[in-house]
């Protein structure tokens, strides 16, 4: 049977999210860091599981890039869609709009999945209800290592390029500056939704293959 964890009290999520953007991002996520944020009931723990299935923080509870993305509160919503479609891929590899359908359709789902019993289920459904009201799906999803949309400029020479650094020789364009070869590493995420891929590809193409005067 699967494991998929919950709160009890899954309308205090979008309070927990709020407070994890404000405050600063913590060695550890673990009772005694919530205590310190006001957060030191014991349903309160509950939470750190649902971090954790959704890759919010790894299996020692500590915070993990997905965590530090989300506090962008430009990337937040794209963020925390990733972090669900991760934790909850086995839902979303079924019905890829998971977060649409309604709640008995999630209940009959869960409850076969775990087999727990109906009070139970039904706190599996709210703290999965309640996240996906936070995300934003339909937002193309931000690379761990590079954020979309970055370009990287061009340097601005101010004086004379430098052939060798510390002995070691320069590659030199044409046109006398620096060449510089930047690899950029994507992950994407897990999803049987193929628009998701098509919109990362695309946004790719735009901000890192099409030169900046195109894009303008």
């Amino acid at each position: 049977m699967s494991e998929i964890p919950y709160t009890p009290t899954p309308g205090k999520i979008r309070t927990y999210f709020d407070k994890f953007q404000e405050v600063g991002v913590p060695p550890k996520v673990n009772r005694k860091w919530m205590g310190s944020i006001n957060f030191g009931g014991g349903n309160d723990q509950y939470i750190i599981a649902v971090l954790k299935h959704i890759g919010f923080i790894d299996n020692s509870c500590v915070p993990t890039d997905l965590w530090r993305l989300f506090k962008d509160t430009l990337k937040s919503k794209a963020v925390l869609a990733q972090g669900i479609r991760q934790g909850y891929a086995e839902i979303l590899a079924t019905y890829p709009d998971a977060h649409k359908k309604d709640r008995g359709v999630i209940y009959a789902f869960f409850s076969s999945k775990t087999g727990k019993a109906k009070a139970t289920v039904d706190l599996m459904v709210s703290t999965f209800i309640n996240l996906c009201q936070l995300a934003d799906f339909e937002a193309i999803p931000v690379p761990v290592t590079q954020s979309l949309g970055t370009s990287l400029p061009s340097p601005t020479m101010t004086q004379a390029t430098p052939t060798a650094i510390a002995g070691v020789k320069l590659p030199l364009t044409p046109e006398g500056g620096i060449r510089l070869d930047v690899s950029i590493r994507i992950e994407l995420p897990v999803t049987q939704d193929a628009d998701v891929y098509d919109k990362i590809f695309k946004s790719l193409k735009k901000h890192l293959l099409t030169p900046s005067s195109e894009t303008d």
